[in-house]
This record gives structure tokens, sequence and C-alpha cells, in this order.
């Protein structure tokens, strides 16, 4: 699967489980998508991911949540939004996890 398709399928989740009416039908649902298409994503582009796209993901992993939490002040569409980036930051966590995954498998195994 195409790192493009499942980088979509990321947003399209995030901005589904916003939407009012659509959300409680995914909701049980959504984190455990975001953070599965996140992990796959990451093992797909770990190993071949160059230093500093590693690091992006890892500090927009942490930063995210925190950045869209100021979102909340604009009205009606804030707290949609900080949502919708809540749940992207979900999935950046999980690529962020199977990259590190992929990286020490890359340093322990013998290059061939």
């Amino acid at each position: 699967m195409n790192e493009r398709i499942l980088i979509s399928l990321i947003v399209l989740v995030a901005v589904l489980g916003v939407v009012p009416g659509v959300d409680s039908a995914i909701a049980p649902f959504s984190g455990l998508a975001l953070v599965i298409l996140g992990l796959v994503a990451g093992a797909m582009g770990g190993s071949e991911a160059d230093a500093s796209q590693r690091t992006a993901i890892y500090v927009l992993a942490v930063a995210l949540p925190g950045i869209a939490d100021s979102l909340d002040v604009i009205p009606t569409v804030g707290p949609m939004v900080n949502g919708a980036l809540d749940s992207v930051a979900i999935a950046l966590a999980g690529m962020a996890v199977a990259m590190v995954v992929m990286q020490l498998k890359a340093r322990m195994m013998p290059s061939a």
C-alpha cells in the first residue's frame, strides 16, 4: 500500500471522527484504526526515512496535541479542528513507535 494512501486514510479517519453524527458511529474504533494506520505507515517508511524526517515526526507527535489545544478558542470550528489534529497526533505516535522499532532492527541486523 502506498504511503500517500495511508496518510490520506489517516486524515479521513481523523476528520470523520469529529463530524457530528458520524463521530458516534466510529468513535469506538477510530483510535485503534489511527494507531494501526500509523504503525503501518511508520513501518513502511521507517527504515528508509532520513534522520530529519524521523525527527520531525517525533517532535510533531509530541507537540501537535498542545498546539491543537490552542485552537479551542475559535468559536464553533475550533474544537473540531482540535479533535482532528489530536487524532492525527495519535497516528503520528504510532508512526513514531514503528520508526523507532525499525531503526532498532536496522541497527541490530547485519547489513547484507
